[in-house]
This record gives structure tokens, C-alpha cells and sequence, in this order.
């Protein structure tokens, strides 16, 4: 019985180049190739309708949005269990700031790096496909590496670091917006995350902490 795989990265050709690279291998189905939407309610829908045993994504198609990832995981869970194996490095924060076990239940059977070869993509499947759990051995010195020391290896992402960068340098909300081009509401959940992420509690503690995270 062949393995039903769906594919959905945040870039077109990127979906098309896995399905490429596992189309012709034996007991493997590519039953969806799909690329990230605005609409992520719409894109969730499209995904289910392929109905796939495994689905192969990165983060950058959740914008780094963990809930919207788990939103995805649940509406799988209501109809089958999915296996989800993650791309990229932007995994790595989500695997340190949450419990393993969570993201496990949740369905995530995987994690490669984005400088993965096409070799390392069909061993991670196979895995997968005799139920394992599959993360490479340099991803797993990372995780490792960042749950012994927690403080050193805080993970932000690119634009969380833009933001702490602008706080750092005086600007408000509003004038964060302003010069990355998004809403001052998107400014303020991203400070809440940071602020989460980092374990502090306002702007000044923010600045005081940032040699840490920026360095």
C-alpha cells in the first residue's frame, strides 16, 4: 500500500523540486502539491482534501506562526493522525520553545535542515514510512545544544531580530511599523512573543537583555 504524501512549502517550485525528487520512488504517492496562500483557512482546507498520510512543508509557509501550525495539526486529528516532516531552520525554535512531546503528539515525525540533499530527503521518508522519527544528527546537536543552555542559544527569528533591533534603537510601535511595511498590531504580537520567548516584561528589560540575543 503506497504512502500518500502531500507537499506545501511557502515557494512553488520548492513543493515541485520534492515532488520531483520522490515521485519515482516505490511505495510513495504524491497526492497534492500545494503553495502557500494568504488565506491560511483556505490553505488548511486544500491540504485536508488531499487526505495524505504525510505532509512535507517548511515554516516559512506558517509565516513562523507555531499556532497556525498546531490549528493544521488539529483539524488532522479529527480525521486521521498526520505525520508532518518539517523543513528549515526556523523548526529548530519551535522544537526548543516547546515541549518535544507536544509537537510530537501533535504529529511531527521530522525535522530536516534546509541544506538537506535529495539523499537525506529520501532516508528522512523512509523513516517515516517504517514509523520512526527522523532528525539528522546536526539538527539534533542544535536542539540539544539549545535545551542545555537555554539562555545562550535563544533562537529568534529574522524579523523578531529586526524588532529588538529597532527597540534597542528608541523606536515605538508605530514607527517600527513604518519602516518594516506591516501593521502596528503585527508590531505589538511580535514584541508579546519576544517579550514570552525572552522572559522579560517590557521594553526596558527587552534593551537590557538584547546583548545576549543579538551577539
Amino acid at each position: 500500500m503506497s504512502l500518500k504524501i502531500a507537499i506545501g512549502c511557502c515557494n512553488r517550485l520548492f513543493s515541485e523540486a520534492i515532488e520531483t525528487l520522490l515521485k519515482d520512488e516505490r511505495d510513495i504517492e504524491i497526492v497534492g502539491v500545494l503553495s502557500s496562500n494568504p488565506d491560511f483557512s483556505m490553505y488548511s482546507e486544500r491540504v485536508l482534501q488531499t487526505n495524505p498520510d504525510v505532509f512535507i512543508s517548511d515554516f516559512a509557509t506558517f509565516a513562523g506562526n507555531f499556532n497556525m501550525f498546531l490549528s493544521l495539526c488539529d483539524k488532522f486529528k479529527t480525521a486521521n493522525q498526520l505525520k508532518v516532516l518539517l523543513i528549515g531552520e526556523s523548526a529548530l525554535r519551535f522544537v526548543i520553545d516547546q515541549p518535544l512531546n507536544e509537537l510530537i503528539v501533535r504529529g511531527v515525525v521530522g525535522i530536516l535542515p534546509a541544506s538537506a540533499d535529495s539523499t537525506l530527503l529520501k532516508r528522512a521518508v523512509k523513516s517515516v514510512i517504517t514509523g520512526e522519527l527522523w532528525v539528522d544528527r546536526a539538527t539534533l546537536i542544535k536542539i540539544l545544544s539549545a535545551i542545555k543552555n537555554p539562555d545562550k542559544n535563544r533562537y529568534l527569528a529574522k524579523r523578531e531580530r529586526e524588532i529588538v533591533l529597532h527597540v534597542c534603537q528608541g523606536y515605538r510601535n508605530k514607527e517600527i511599523a513604518e519602516k518594516l511595511k506591516i501593521s502596528e498590531q503585527t508590531v505589538k504580537s511580535y514584541c508579546h512573543r519576544i517579550y514570552k520567548k525572552l522572559g522579560v516584561s517590557d521594553r526596558l528589560q527587552l534593551v537590557l537583555h538584547s546583548h545576549n540575543i543579538l551577539t
